[in-house]
């Protein structure tokens, strides 16, 4: 397939604990799916600019390691509109964030999805904050992040056939 790969970005508040949990998990699943590895780029980013060149939080890089995830998360970025824009597909954690950035979105392409719907469809609801809790917090947020990202993995197939017929 020669065409353009699919820019898909996951969004958080800070861009320190669920967005860069979520891109750990996706870039994984990416990287060991034939049909999808070299076709998709995952970033993440935040609605927020506290954290901006900010690494992980260490307890969200530690539950990412608990659960086998090695690949390095990238540092904070935060969400602007340009950003915003370069994406086909915008993943976010709550409802606060669909708002929040379809308000800076202008690209009438970009696709914005609650990542609980990947869940459980229809449902609207926001994926906890771990920020504040403990380590099981974050092992519960990356169980979600997890389930979210196998779902997510079909979505991206559909696109890139969606991508190769319209080639």
């Amino acid at each position: 397939m020669s065409y353009q790969p699919l820019h898909l970005a996951t969004i958080c508040t800070g861009n320190i604990c669920r967005s860069p949990m979520a891109e750990v998990v996706l870039k994984h699943l990416v990287a060991r799916d034939p049909l999808l590895k070299d076709h998709v780029n995952v970033t993440s980013a935040g609605t927020a600019n506290w954290h901006a060149g900010s690494p992980m939080d260490p307890r969200a890089r530690a539950a990412l390691d608990r659960a086998g995830y090695d690949l390095p998360g990238s540092l904070g970025v935060f969400a602007d509109p340009a950003y915003l824009d370069r994406q086909d597909l915008v993943v976010v954690m709550t409802r606060e964030h669909l708002h929040d950035v379809r308000e800076r979105l202008s690209n009438a392409a970009t696709e914005v999805i609650l990542w609980r719907n990947l869940l459980e469809p229809g449902a609207n609801l926001d994926l906890a904050d771990p920020y504040y809790g403990d380590t099981v917090e974050f092992d519960e947020c990356l169980a979600v992040l997890s389930s979210g990202g196998h779902r997510l993995t079909s979505v991206l197939r559909s696109r890139l056939d969606e991508r190769a017929r319209d080639v």
